[in-house]
């Protein structure tokens, strides 16, 4: 009987609504204590005084002594959210994304949570973060069939560097010796290293006549599926700078893959909002 059939699918279309929509709650709640615990790992950064920037390569004094300015206090955690747009695969459609991020500065470390509209009532959720030089990539098919959830030493390295380039946005933290070093290249370019709980990653940062910075740029692990990874070179370019609680910070990220000569973009962020906690030392 054709009614039988038509109530069991409306039955079970509703149950796997039910189930997806409270799973996307539980899936907010697992990203909000992750971001309680990096923040519980966290403690102060060091403080911010005028002597960190003597001896540093000359465009990064020029680009901290701006974006910096008179502030004293470093920080010591913050909350980002964005829009922007995403494509999953480097010759897909770009999808709209929203997302939010969890930094902390002592020692680096973030966690993100990102949601990629893929068709109405679809989307992919994505968790990144490195956490003591850790990555992990968590992906799920509304927000209930899990896509991916991966590790190891690709992902350590890509999350890490993913981290150095986005430290722009708390840029007291290049000032931190315990974790950046910085290496001399050019009047406009310098290299940042960035250590970790013993794991390391460097890459370059190049500023334009402003002072401020314009691309990172580094050799990144790249998932090119089926499990594998391939050291590729990555380009973050950086603008719209804006000044929040003194700081002078990007609120546009654009990510790009270098293949075959080629740079080809797959996310362009747009920063919507953008909170700092201090540290509590002068």
């Amino acid at each position: 009987m054709w009614w039988v059939v038509l109530w069991t699918v409306v039955t079970a279309v509703g149950v796997l609504g039910t189930v997806v929509s409270a799973n996307s709650v539980r899936f907010g709640r697992r990203v909000a204590q992750e971001a309680r615990e990096l923040a519980a790992l966290s403690g102060n950064a060091a403080p911010v005084t005028p002597s960190h920037l003597s001896g540093l390569p000359k465009p990064v004094q020029r680009y901290l002594g701006k974006a910096i300015g008179q502030t004293s206090r470093a920080v010591r955690l913050v909350r980002l959210r964005h829009g922007g747009t995403f494509r999953p695969s480097l010759g897909g459609s770009w999808l709209p994304i929203r997302g939010e991020q969890h930094f902390s500065a002592s020692p680096p470390g973030f966690v993100w949570w990102g949601r990629v509209r893929i068709a109405p009532g679809l989307w992919i959720d994505a968790r990144d973060r490195s956490v003591n030089g850790l990555g992990n990539m968590f992906v799920t098919a509304g927000s209930t069939f899990t896509l991916a959830n991966s590790t190891g030493p690709e992902l350590d390295q890509g999350a890490l560097l993913r981290l150095l380039g986005e430290m722009a946005w708390f840029p007291t933290a290049f000032l931190d010796g315990r974790y950046v070093r910085w290496s001399a290249i050019d009047d406009h370019a310098a290299g940042a290293t960035l250590q970790v709980n013993g794991r390391t990653v460097t890459g370059e940062f190049r500023f334009g006549a402003d002072d401020l910075p314009t691309t990172f740029s580094a050799d990144r692990y790249r998932d090119v599926g089926g499990g594998k990874s391939e050291l590729t070179p990555f380009v973050g370019t950086v603008s719209d700078f804006r000044s929040v609680d003194g700081l002078l910070v990007p609120h546009r990220v654009v990510g790009a893959w270098v293949v075959e000569g080629h740079a080809v973009e797959y996310v362009d962020f747009r920063v919507q909002q953008l909170e700092f906690v201090p540290s509590e030392h002068r």
